[in-house]
């Protein structure tokens, strides 16, 4: 699974010396941690959506080659998080209301089917594993921090995603995930968020939690609908407050 990481290792110029890094000077694991880096600025806002990025800033910064910077714009091409214009070059990736739609409506699909399969193959184990991230999750939910809570939800469907037993449902929600963490920040960071949002939402994730326990799957997918058409309302609405553009989706 693919996992956001702060602990980037990274050692930026000292005074009067030259830029260096602490990664080992391997190419993969350059590119990785420098891909880690960039989707987690691009994620958290750091990097605004149509904002430029600039190679040369990143190669200063990270202290690595044009090459690595290059290989890690593709990938985030190909993430969907970043759009290559020619004679412009690379910027953040401007989201739509239309492609959030159609994200959300995949990731309840998914979700339902990596909690059912987590139910089906759940050990004490797991639930040891998931009881320890769900209490985290409320923890952070209580204290608001938008960083703190996208870690800890992250940390607590990538426990049933993994222990639900199936590479390829866990690859497919992979693969969505970078987008999805972009709109989670949107509705935690929104100066018009909707206030309530987080209590409705550490209600309806601890409704699953106990439906897992139960292991009662009909209760744990209908949880898993209300929480994601919430989460998918709550954002259509802040692009629409943003953009002033009202193409049918927003009901």
């Amino acid at each position: 699974m693919t996992r956001l990481k702060s602990n980037w290792m990274i050692i930026l110029s000292r005074k009067n010396e030259k830029k260096t890094s602490f990664i080992a000077r391997d190419a993969a694991p350059l590119r990785a941690q420098a891909h880690l880096y960039l989707r987690d600025k691009i994620i958290r806002g750091d990097y605004k959506p149509g904002a430029r990025i600039k190679e040369r800033e990143l190669i200063e910064t990270l202290g690595v080659s044009r090459t690595v910077i290059r290989e890690v714009i593709r990938q985030l091409e190909t993430e969907k998080l970043i759009t290559v214009e020619p004679q412009v070059g690379p910027r953040v990736r401007i989201m739509s209301a239309s492609e959030a739609y159609e994200i959300y409506l995949i990731r309840a699909t998914l979700e339902k089917l990596a909690v059912s399969l987590f139910i089906e193959n759940q050990s004490e184990k797991t639930l040891k594993k998931l009881k320890d991230s769900f209490r985290q999750l409320e923890t952070s939910l209580k204290k608001g921090s938008p960083d703190l809570i996208i870690k800890q939800k992250n940390k607590f469907f990538e426990i049933i995603y993994l222990y639900a037993g199936n590479q390829v449902l866990s690859g497919l929600i992979d693969t969505l995930t970078c987008q999805s963490w972009r709109w989670r920040t949107l509705g935690l960071t929104h100066p018009n968020r909707d206030p309530k949002r987080q209590q409705r939402s550490l209600k309806n994730l601890s409704n699953l939690y106990q439906a897992i326990l139960q292991k009662d799957i009909s209760k744990a997918t209908l949880i898993i609908d209300i929480e994601v058409k919430d989460a998918q309302d709550e954002i259509l609405r802040l692009i629409k407050i943003d953009t002033g553009v009202d193409n049918g989706l927003f009901r």
